[in-house]
């Protein structure tokens, strides 16, 4: 990483934040580089979606009948009739791990 102001140079380098941004873009031509090679489609897909290139939301993509089954968990929700996270990890727990 060279800076257009002589000695400044010196002090960026010897700052911990150097090191970061070097592997940062090391690490950034590794994944491009893997992109480039590979074949899969399933793989691309999943990136192009992660990065924001997909064309469509996967919302449009599910059967209504389980957009209904979500809409209507939400509302359940919003009606405060959830069970609370940690009550669900309990009754799992004692469901499945019991010896």
């Amino acid at each position: 990483m060279s800076l257009p102001f002589g000695r400044l140079f010196i002090y960026v380098k010897t700052l911990p934040l150097y090191n970061v941004i070097i592997m940062d873009i090391a690490l950034k031509y590794k994944i491009v580089e893997k992109i480039i090679q590979t074949n899969d489609d399933l793989l691309l897909n999943e990136i192009k979606s992660l990065v924001g290139l997909s064309e469509n939301d996967f919302w449009t993509e599910i059967p209504g009948e389980i957009k209904r089954a979500v809409n209507n968990a939400k509302e359940e929700l919003d009606r405060g009739e959830g069970i609370p996270h940690a009550q669900v990890m309990t009754e799992i727990k004692d469901r499945f791990l019991k010896k």
